[in-house]
């Protein structure tokens, strides 16, 4: 009898530990995949933002988030998030940082690499790669990454390329100028919204381009020595036959490129959709 009632004791006991296991609720982390619409709403957790020492010359695209202007700190981390996405899902590697050191190692190590890199900011430079003040207007990091004959990019949102240091010390117009090695380009600071028109070019090439208003267009006419507008994607004529362009590629010979994608105040443009498309074809050449 005593076997007996063991022997119920133990079914009681297993039946209670399966029930209990058929129960539990796990949490299942569904990664949700940001599109164009929604991205303003996606926020970029810690594990994106990676110390100086990890990031490697194997990363194609390097974002800089660590101070920006004419974009709030979270719509740039946004941007970058979505950015992110959108070139990983055509393979194309990309790092995001808040560290200044990070870009200054990361151009370092991809300088006369042979292939293209692309470093995305949002209206403040590093000065770690370009010193705040224009102190050293020649042989900056920057300038010889963009010298190099590799193809390399600095495409600049948001506020006038150059012109803010990270340091919080204004480079003004000096930055673009000696970066370029054209002492008199300048972009007009007085004039806000003005109209872009998407051009031909600016349709296939990004086709998430719209008409829109620029607050730095990039002054064509002012182009010289070797530098040339390799790609205008909207411009104020909404042709190539224009004096003023934003989104435009230029480059400078057969060297790097500048890439002004945006330079607005606080709007809400395309930004990530549109570099990364320009990124897909500048990885192509």
């Amino acid at each position: 009898m005593r076997k007996h009632q063991w022997l119920v004791i133990t079914v009681l006991i297993v039946c209670m530990v399966s029930f209990t296991s058929c129960n539990k609720m796990y949490k299942v982390e569904t990664p949700v995949v940001p599109n164009a619409e929604s991205a303003e709403m996606v926020e970029q957790e810690s594990s994106d933002v990676i110390p100086a020492e990890s990031i490697d010359g194997t990363v194609d695209v390097l974002i800089y988030i660590g101070k920006t202007l004419w974009i709030d700190q979270d719509d740039a981390e946004n941007e970058a998030e979505m950015t992110k996405f959108l070139l990983e899902l055509e393979s194309i590697q990309v790092e995001i940082t808040e560290n200044k050191e990070s870009v200054k190692d990361w151009m370092l190590k991809t300088t006369a690499n042979g292939v293209v890199n692309v470093c995305i900011l949002y209206g403040v430079l590093p000065s770690t790669i370009y010193p705040s003040g224009n102190v050293q207007p020649d042989g900056s990091v920057a300038e010889n990454w963009i010298e190099s004959k590799d193809g390399d990019t600095i495409l600049n949102q948001a506020d006038y390329f150059g012109y803010n240091s990270s340091e919080g010390k204004a480079n003004e117009r000096g930055a673009m100028q000696n970066l370029m090695d054209l002492p008199e380009i300048e972009i007009n600071v007085y004039e806000h919204n003005l109209a872009m028109f998407v051009t031909a070019e600016g349709s296939r090439l990004a086709p998430s381009m719209v008409h829109f208003r620029s607050d730095r267009p990039f002054p064509l006419d002012q182009l010289g020595d070797e530098w040339f507008a390799e790609k205008i994607l909207a411009s104020d004529t909404g042709t190539p036959q224009a004096t003023l362009a934003d989104p435009v590629i230029v480059r400078d010979g057969d060297r790097g490129r500048l890439a002004i994608v945006f330079q607005t105040v606080h709007k809400d443009d395309p930004k990530a959709e549109v570099a990364a498309q320009i990124i897909k074809y500048l990885m192509t050449q």
